[in-house]
């Protein structure tokens, strides 16, 4: 019988699919609006179609002051020209996507561009521990267990470079705004 309700449990978490596992973002809007209350233009990197819960997660915490700029990596794995394509959009930090397929908390893409960013004066926050490795600011969330976790070994740059635009042409873009929530601004790619 034991099995049986677990494996009931399972199918159904799977039929839910990330609805059931969405980050909650307020306790990291919340020290993010701490830290740094004059920034309010977020940086977002993700699959929006598979990870657009999540954003107006983001957004619904962020607070209607805010704008998002997601960054619509589908399928292509360019950590350099991601990162030059958000910076061109001068957001004021960047925050990791931790189910996001391509660049969530962990894997190398991320890591390149939380580099390059910080390079460019652009902060990253995030909701996991692994992300103080890649070099993000600080994180909390859910996979800290509400706990701001800081880190002591910063990278990045006094002065502020530059991005080669040469790298990434921007092909299009989409603005989506609800009640209460944060502006998002999808831009592609190509």
């Amino acid at each position: 019988m034991n099995r049986i309700v677990k494996t009931v449990g399972l199918i159904a978490a799977g039929l839910l699919g990330g609805s059931l596992f969405a980050e909650d973002f307020q306790s990291l809007m919340n020290a993010t609006r701490t830290t740094w209350p004059e920034k309010r233009h977020i940086g977002v990197i993700c699959d929006f179609q598979k990870n657009e819960d999540a954003v107006w997660e983001l957004a619904r915490a962020a607070g209607v002051d805010s704008v998002i700029t997601v960054v619509n990596a589908r399928s292509d794995i360019n950590p350099l020209g991601t990162a030059t394509v958000l910076a061109n959009q001068k957001v004021d930090y960047f925050v990791m996507m931790p189910q996001d397929l391509l660049y969530h908390d962990g894997i190398y893409a991320s890591t390149v561009v939380i580099r390059r960013l910080a390079t460019m004066g652009i902060p990253t926050v995030a909701t996991t521990p692994i992300a103080l490795k890649q070099g993000a600011v600080f994180s909390v969330g859910d996979g800290t267990e509400g706990q701001i976790l800081v880190n002591d070994r910063l990278i990045g740059t006094i002065g502020v470079q530059l991005p080669d635009r040469s790298m990434i042409t921007q092909k299009s873009s989409l603005i989506l705004q609800r009640e209460g929530m944060a502006t998002i601004q999808v831009r592609s790619l190509k």
